[in-house]
């Protein structure tokens, strides 16, 4: 299954599409970044303005195009500080759906820092240890305290940098004045809660999110011209040393900085504050960069949510009959007599072709609604045929058209009892009205789903007792007749009458009558052929009688026996 994860941030707009393996692991196929900065002005006013509110619907669309190229079965998006605290956000949510076809769920700080928190714990050795975990992003700053089972404390504070950026409307460069006053309030903010995690006790420090990365890289590009390698942890010294060159700088001279996105330019100061008192009051000398976060964090916690949906996408790799068997499964249909409805109806589908002419796509639909037939005894069993087509009609059939659906539901519908009205029949004002929903199909649609459906009754007929006594069916077309040769392990009689009643539908729509004839088997063994390989013969799995069967001699069974019978 790929799935794939969009943060819709105060700063920038993060994309990531993961591929789902076996066991869970997860692959990272593609990451896409839009800096959008959502948060500018609307962090301070509460209203995003109309170029920013725009920017951002834009940056949802290229990446939207970027995930449409590798087709994900799920797509799940966050929003966070910007949106949330927004009058508007809501707006901006409905936008994001109506034009971009996005559906965002805004997150509170608390659901954040527990998804940066499952993100962060795949990339950190957490084997025993608890570590103290900040996550810096536009609108706030989330405080986690956790190890490799669970997250103890979760907090999240004003203090993102474009927050921070926007309400200290500090000169440029700031004067010592303004970085005291600041670096104050940032530690006065900090300190309570930095007090409570350390009660609690912890083993190390971790950063995460652009700006901490962002910091990395500056601190390791400027350490590289005196020869120092670059690393992946932020020391209190480093921190220091960025913090007092940054405060020196003006904005147009961070933009020409070696190793820093000179978007962040105006922003990176406040980070580096943030980050160094964080650092300070814990009292650790370094943190480590955590490579996870929150988006890691969603594919994280979907996985976790839809294992069965991700262990039936390992099962069925196509997304059509995946969407089928997972109704399938949903209303609990008996898998095994759908299976040997949808063999038997296909081996009649293929071995008739000369009859129908319907299209090879046919097929593929013939074998769904046979997995599906049966879906309605979820709901009762009382109508049961109606029932599933409103399940077929109502599910989310991934992979299909509306025409698509409506054939398979018209089907399912008429798989039992009443059939689907003649042409004749169909201009009766009576019929009419019973049958208006397959009335208004096409023409060419409802002579497919006549097709189909007398396909469908007679397999259904022919696994009447659910026993799987018949194990292949062979066709021969003459000019009035449909002979089929039944090759059965026991005693079919049950499903023969079955089958010669629902042969009905077959008989009407080709002008043909319906011959059955019976043929004793020996036990086989080898694998089942597929769908695809399904011609004129299938084989199926039975149990083997506790005596031998008795063998049979070949028949031909009249109507008149079988119904006397």
């Amino acid at each position: 299954m790929r799935i794939a994860a969009l943060d819709v941030g105060s700063n920038s707009f993060h994309v990531l599409i993961a591929q789902v393996l076996s066991g869970g692991r997860i692959e990272v196929l593609a990451r896409a970044k839009e800096m959008v900065r959502l948060g500018e002005v609307s962090l301070r006013t509460g209203v995003i303005p109309p170029e920013v509110f725009r920017r951002g619907i834009d940056a949802l669309a290229s990446l939207r195009r970027i995930v449409d190229r590798y087709r994900p079965d799920a797509l799940v998006a966050i929003a966070t500080s910007a949106v949330r605290e927004a009058q508007n956000g809501g707006e901006f949510v409905r936008a994001a759906h109506d034009e971009v076809g996005i559906d965002i769920q805004v997150v509170r700080g608390q659901e954040e820092a527990r998804l940066i928190y499952l993100g962060a714990r795949g990339t950190l050795n957490l084997d025993g240890r608890r570590v103290c975990l900040f996550d810096l992003g536009g609108g706030s700053l989330e405080v986690i305290l956790a190890d490799a089972r669970e997250c103890y404390f979760t907090d999240s504070l004003k203090l993102g940098v474009i927050r921070l950026t926007e309400e200290w409307s500090a000169s440029d460069p700031p004067s010592a004045k303004e970085l005291t006053h600041l670096r104050a309030r940032i530690r006065q903010n900090l300190a309570p809660v930095i007090g409570r995690v350390s009660a609690m006790g912890f083993d190390f420090v971790a950063m995460s999110s652009g700006t901490a990365s962002a910091l990395a890289a500056l601190h390791g590009a400027m350490s590289s011209t005196r020869g120092e390698p670059s690393s992946s942890i932020l020391t209190q010294e480093s921190l220091a040393d960025l913090e007092q060159k940054l405060g020196r700088m003006s904005v147009e001279e961070r933009t020409r900085l070696p190793g820093l996105d000179a978007r962040r330019a105006d922003t990176i100061l406040a980070g580096a504050m943030v980050l160094r008192a964080a650092l300070e009051l814990t009292g650790a000398t370094e943190a480590t960069l955590a490579e996870g976060a929150v988006r890691e964090g969603i594919v994280a916690d979907y996985v976790a949510t839809h294992r069965p949906g991700i262990l039936l996408a390992e099962e069925f790799p196509d997304l059509r009959r995946r969407s089928v068997m997972a109704l399938a499964r949903r209303c609990q249909v008996d898998e095994a007599h759908a299976q040997q409805v949808a063999r038997l109806a296909l081996s009649l589908f293929h071995q008739t072709r000369k009859l129908h002419n319907l299209p090879e796509g046919d097929a593929d639909l013939l074998e769904f609604v046979a997995l599906l037939h049966d879906a309605g005894l979820y709901i009762s069993p009382d109508k049961h045929h109606h029932h599933s087509q409103y399940l077929i009609e109502t599910a989310e059939m991934a992979g299909f058209s509306r025409d698509e659906v409506e054939i398979m539901a018209m089907a399912a519908r008429y798989h039992r009892k009443a059939v689907p009205p003649t042409e004749k029949e169909r201009r009766s004002t009576s019929r009419k009205q019973s049958h208006d929903r397959f009335c208004e199909l096409p023409r060419t649609a409802r002579q497919r789903v006549r097709y189909l459906t007398a396909f469908l009754r007679i397999a259904d007929a022919m696994d009447r007792t659910h026993s799987r006594l018949v194990r292949a069916v062979r066709c021969q077309l003459h000019r009035k007749t449909i002979d089929v040769r039944v090759e059965v392990d026991g005693d079919p009689e049950l499903e023969l009458w079955a089958a010669r009643r629902k042969g009905d539908l077959l008989e009407s729509i080709s002008g043909r009558k319906l011959r059955l004839s019976v043929d004793s088997v020996s036990k086989t063994s080898g694998a089942l052929p597929s769908s695809s390989e399904i011609g004129t013969t299938i084989l199926l799995p039975t149990k083997r009688p506790s005596r031998a069967p008795v063998k049979l001699k070949k028949r031909v069974i009249s109507a008149r026996q079988i119904t006397r019978r």
